[in-house]
């Protein structure tokens, strides 16, 4: 991407356009396509499903999907393992209102990957958080209001606002300094910087992400505004001789030593700033009042971009995947089906954008870069555009873009080409994306794009993959990593209610507003912490109409209010509950009196009172002012369900049934005794006992509590439980006979035994022996 990079793109610019046709699409998948998966997800509520969809792309051998909740840090194993014909995937195992995210790698031809963040039906973001509005304080009176409405915005897209008026000859570790003082205020509320002017831009690092070592050294670094705890240092001794003397990096010049940031970013970083741009005709002043009024038109949704994209990559000819920033990305955006990708050595760019609404483009090409009277202007990029070129036309580009090529990436210098589109047009940001990519998914979903720069800047372990598209060694750390725009930008605005009043109707508060003209599901209302600017929902359903009043809502003069249009949103990502801008409104009118008649009194109809009365607490105003408590139940709890009649412990284990009685006194039932006189106890009627009669069995509590047994059988001896039974040996006492045995009538009977031939009982003089 160097001046040689150029010659040879301008020269494959004239070769084709020497060719028949204005416009030359490619035929093949260029390396950035090879690097990407062209994904984008479909939804439908019931059953509950999310289907993934991409392109087909010839060579590949395997489809690989992880998938994790949003807010999950890593994959884990893999999902779903697909063979290579497989274009799409339907997860069943999904629940309705859950955040999703997906990652689709593709094995063979190079390897891809996309990313989708997908839901059904997801609630919406209420409280973004707090953003710090640094401002460069030579546009504080000329923009006034302008910037006092910004904040408004800000405010009315849930954002709390803290602003700090800087110079721009303020030392950068001074300002940082304001922001880590609010950060450490508010460690769980301050979420993102917006730099809004020339202020003190920090430099760090000696590094040439471009691969050009002639522009090795310092890089412009407003991360440094968002990392919060880390230490840089400024102790390297290692340029003194670059062609821009802003990347000159030497111990003790104020410019830091890191090219990769000390600890994990903690803030969203955005910055408008249009100093420096004189081919515009126009002051610094006068483009960011530009910029400014056309942010707030595009988030009012006073003009609308078409959902389309285009992306124009000019270094296809390079082997390193660096234009699959836009392919990983912007499908997910917009569908598959409104990118345009034209051949890019036919006509530039901006030929092809003029006047035209884009939502997101990507360009890249070979960056150039001139040299007049020792000022250095990176302001270009081969077959895109200049910066000239941009001035000259009224509309260049996309509302989010992202661009490539060497050089303008160090944007602080004049005419900067990443600066050029936020100066006229439509453009709201831009980006240097590819060394490393950005990966800005999350915005399909409703996300700001403040935190796609964050998780972009913070991918050091390869959450998203890959980390660089660009080649070996030439993207060594993050530091140059810059968002030029507005951080707070969503992707899918909604048209606001408009003229919200509220006013005082006997003591609480009534609201009425002009309705969105857009197709909205209903309206929240809100009040705004008077300390803490945060935003707090008054009413936990959806309102319908234009008028809502509720005497449990006080009317409290000088409260801001709030209401929000809701809309459910359905896009290539899925769908979710996206909130307009609020119509934000000071209660007006005159103070009632207070429940005391004291005119503006605090003792409102829903606060605190005393009734007087010892047997009561909580004790309110109701909405005819008079006090009244609730009832202390037996435990003195106001309002408690310990009341008569209900259960309780009376801590007594022999009672049972335990109940609280008109007296509030606990009392149970007491347990009856059982045989043994033990109230409760196990010896009851039927149940084994003991009668101490050896003579016998099976002793048991009869219903008189009497412990009886079952007398044992007498033997034929007479004795009670004895062994001597009918069918048992006994002895007859007759030597003649054999195998005694008590009869049934206990007589002791046995077998003769039979003579032998010789006449003797048993002998052995039997037949056939001798």
């Amino acid at each position: 991407m160097a001046t040689l990079l150029l010659r040879r793109a301008s020269t494959l610019v004239l070769l084709l356009l020497m060719m028949p046709g204005s416009l030359i699409l490619a035929q093949t998948p260029s390396p950035s396509e090879q690097g990407a998966v062209k994904l984008y997800a479909t939804v439908q509520e019931s059953p509950a499903r999310i289907t993934l969809h991409w392109a087909h792309h010839t060579g590949t051998t395997s489809i690989t999907i992880h998938r994790k909740l949003r807010s999950a840090t890593d994959w884990g194993s893999a999902y779903a393992t697909l063979n290579a014909s497989a274009t799409s995937y339907q997860d069943n195992n999904v629940q309705v209102g859950v955040s999703y995210e997906y990652r689709v790698q593709r094995s063979g031809n190079g390897t891809g990957y996309g990313y989708v963040n997908a839901g059904i039906n997801v609630e919406p973001v209420e409280y973004r958080g707090r953003v710090v509005l640094l401002v460069d304080n030579s546009l504080a009176a000329p923009l006034a209001a302008e910037l006092a409405e910004l904040e408004r915005d800000m405010r009315a897209d849930g954002w709390s606002v803290v602003r700090e008026d800087v110079s721009p000859s303020a030392q950068v570790t001074a300002v940082r300094n304001l922001v880590i003082g609010h950060y450490n205020a508010a460690p769980d509320h301050v979420k993102a910087v917006y730099i809004v002017g020339h202020v003190p831009v920090p430099y760090s690092g000696n590094l040439a992400p471009d691969g050009h070592d002639e522009h090795r050294g310092a890089w412009p670094c407003d991360c440094h505004y968002g990392e919060m705890n880390g230490t840089w240092t400024d102790n390297g001794n290692y340029q003194n001789s670059a062609p821009n003397p802003k990347n000159n990096n030497v111990p003790g010049d104020g410019k830091f030593d890191q090219n990769d940031f000390p600890s994990p970013v903690e803030l969203q970083v955005g910055r408008v700033d249009m100093h420096d741009m004189p081919a515009f005709g126009q002051n610094a002043t006068e483009l960011t009042r530009n910029y400014l009024q056309r942010a707030h038109a595009f988030k009012h949704r006073q003009w609308v971009p078409q959902d389309r994209a285009m992306i124009f990559d000019n270094l296809q000819w390079v082997s390193n995947p660096l234009g699959a920033s836009g392919w990983r990305t912007i499908p997910a955006m917009v569908g598959p089906s409104e990118i345009t990708a034209p051949y890019p050595y036919g006509p530039p760019f901006w030929s092809f954008t003029q006047g035209q609404g884009y939502l997101w483009t990507y360009t890249s090409g070979g960056g150039m870069y001139t040299t007049t009277g020792g000022q250095i202007s990176y302001h270009g990029a081969g077959n895109i555009g200049t910066t000239e070129e941009y001035a000259s036309f009224n509309s260049v580009g996309g509302v989010f873009n992202m661009s490539l090529g060497s050089y303008f990436g160090d944007w602080d210098n004049r005419n900067n080409f990443l600066r050029a589109p936020l100066a006229r047009g439509e453009a709201l940001t831009n980006c240097w994306s590819g060394m490393p990519p950005w990966y800005f998914h999350h915005m399909g979903m409703g996300e700001n794009i403040g935190y796609a720069a964050l998780i972009t800047m913070n991918n050091s372990n390869g959450l998203y993959l890959p980390k660089n598209d660009g080649w070996q060694g030439a993207n060594i750390g993050r530091v140059h990593l810059a968002l030029m725009g507005d951080p707070t930008l969503r992707m899918h605005m909604v048209a606001p209610p408009t003229n919200l009043s509220v006013v005082n109707n006997n003591g609480s508060a009534a609201f009425t507003w002009t309705p969105s003209p857009d197709d909205v599901l209903g309206y929240y209302i809100y009040q705004f912490d008077p300390t803490t600017g945060v935003p707090a929902r008054l009413v936990p359903t959806m309102v319908q109409g234009g008028s809502y009043a509720n005497p449990a809502i006080p009317f409290i003069p000088g409260r801001e209010y709030m209401v929000r249009a809701v809309k459910r949103e359905e896009r290539y990502s899925g769908s979710y509950y996206n909130l307009s801008l609020g119509a934000i409104a000071v209660a007006q009118g005159g103070a009632s009196p207070d429940c005391e008649g004291v005119l503006g009194g605090p003792k409102l109809p829903g606060t605190p009172c005393d009734d007087g009365d010892p047997n009561t607490g909580n004790d309110t105003w109701t909405m005819d002012c008079t006090c009244v408590g609730q009832p202390l139940d037996c435990l003195g709890v106001p309002g408690g369900s310990a009341v008569p009649g209900t259960a309780c412990n009376d801590n007594n284990p022999n009672t049972i049934n335990d109940t609280w009685n008109a007296n509030c006194e606990c009392v149970g039932t007491l347990l009856p005794p059982d045989c043994e006189g033990v109230p409760g106890g196990s010896a009851v009627p039927g149940t084994a006992c003991n009668d101490s009669n050896p003579n016998t069995i099976n002793d048991t509590w009869n219903a008189n509590c009497e412990c009886v047994g079952t007398p044992l059988p007498v033997d034929c001896e007479g004795v009670p439980g004895g062994p001597k039974l009918p069918g048992t040996p006994c002895d007859d006492g007759d030597p003649t006979t054999i195998n005694d045995t008590w009869t049934s009538d206990c007589e002791c009977v046995g077998t003769p035994i039979p003579v032998d031939c010789m006449g003797v009982g048993g002998g052995s003089a039997l037949p056939g022996t001798h």
